[in-house]
């Protein structure tokens, strides 16, 4: 079956659906494109470009970046979708909103990790620069690269006392490995509406610090490098009182059990039919 997920640029979001989900589900799964049935998982993927296949298994996608077709409505089968934002706008039932199923990360023996990094900041991947690093290392917190190896980044986060991140699938990690995390932007074109459509699916809510934006190359001229330096003193001076706050937050052990058992019931349906199927 067609494993469907962003490919264009590595992000660690979108590297969980590689993964996690060949940990949980029974039958193969191919980044190959298959004309005949895709698996549609982790990550904002629910719109236009969803792949034109026979059958569309939708397991905790979010709803961004464009809109669902009637083709892709008509070949679908929702098991379930990461929020219920996601669920309302797309006329769902509200019980399909279970959670993203990067929650997963609970279930692997990274929670175990010794931890020896005190705080990490861990950005979106689309403003993710040396210049940011070098910045966020003279604060005294450990960078996290959301484009390394998906189980590099899993481990540094394991390690982790505290994280902050402009990464959702820094902080949805972070929820599932038991790491308190606090949510900035450093992007004002962040998409804050899928954070909210997870936040909603765990019960609580986010509340975003700012942090200055901070471009690869400063702009050349002499206004522009004053403005840089302006700007990095800030960020860096931002980030660690951050990291010192007692803004960070996680959720608690019932609601993590029970979207993990919600999630792990559509698991056990889904493979339980592609069995039966087999065996037809």
């Amino acid at each position: 079956m067609y494993l469907y997920s962003y490919r264009k640029r590595p992000n660690f979001g979108d590297a969980l659906n590689d993964y996690l989900w060949p940990r949980f589900i029974e039958i193969p799964l191919d980044a190959t494109p298959s004309a005949e049935e895709a698996f549609v998982g982790i990550g904002t993927l629910l719109n236009e470009h969803l792949p034109r296949t026979r059958i569309l298994h939708i397991f905790g996608s979010g709803l961004g970046y464009g809109s669902v077709t009637p083709e892709a409505t008509a070949n679908w089968q929702v098991h379930f979708v990461r929020g219920p934002l996601t669920a309302k706008a797309l006329n769902l039932d509200p019980k399909l909103a279970v959670t993203d199923p990067g929650l997963l990360l609970h279930l692997t023996d990274h929670k175990d990790a010794k931890k020896d990094i005190d705080c990490a900041f861990m950005p979106h991947h689309t403003l993710c620069s040396e210049r940011m690093q070098r910045l966020c290392e003279q604060a005294g917190l450990h960078f996290i690269h959301p484009e390394a190896p998906c189980e590099k980044v899993i481990d540094q986060i394991a390690r982790s006392h505290r994280l902050v991140c402009s990464a959702m699938h820094g902080a949805i990690a972070a929820e599932a490995l038991r790491v308190p995390w606090l949510p900035v932007t450093t992007n004002r074109q962040m998409l804050l509406s899928k954070w909210d459509d997870w936040a909603a699916s765990v019960d609580t809510s986010i509340r975003f610090h700012n942090l200055p934006v901070i471009w690869a190359k400063p702009a050349p001229s002499v206004v522009g490098k004053i403005t840089a330096r302006i700007k990095a003193a800030a960020f860096r001076q931002k980030l660690e009182r951050l990291a010192r706050s007692r803004a960070f937050q996680l959720g608690t052990d019932a609601v993590l059990n029970d979207r993990l058992s919600r999630i792990c019931e559509h698991i056990e349906i889904f493979n339980r039919q592609q069995l039966l199927r087999r065996e037809a």
